[in-house]
């Protein structure tokens, strides 16, 4: 049961994800449509991403009891994993240098907006 509602939790974080990505990967085909640079599209899309895995870890971290690192290892690796497969069926990319630097720095935005997210959690007075 415990198993359940933490494949749930994560399961919600994980469509928000999705739905995130598929809107701003709309936006930018927009922007490439009109005109703008790929590489500037591309940059938005970097920043975008880093603010996304930091966000998510960010409220994540608020509601956990574990230590803000090992949440936002585990969120960020699972928001990864979601962003790798999505790569994989629909660019049929393989991995190269940039791409996994680019997920190193993910990965750290994920961690430190866990550990941001668990030092800001307003603690109670018992």
């Amino acid at each position: 049961m415990i198993i359940i509602k933490k494949l749930l939790v994560y399961g919600k974080y994980i469509g928000l994800f999705i739905l995130i990505e598929l809107f701003i990967s709309f936006i930018l085909g927009l922007f490439n449509l009109i005109g703008v640079s790929s590489y500037i599209t591309s940059l938005i899309s970097f920043i975008i991403n880093i603010s996304l895995f930091f966000t998510l870890s960010f409220i994540k971290g608020k509601h956990t009891n574990k230590k803000g690192i090992i949440c936002g290892l585990i969120n960020g690796l699972i928001l990864i994993l979601t962003l790798f497969i999505i790569t994989l069926i629909l660019f049929i990319r393989h991995l190269s240098y940039t791409t996994l630097l680019y997920y190193l720095i993910l990965l750290s935005s994920s961690v430190i907006g866990g550990i941001l997210g668990k030092n800001t959690q307003t603690k109670t007075r018992t």
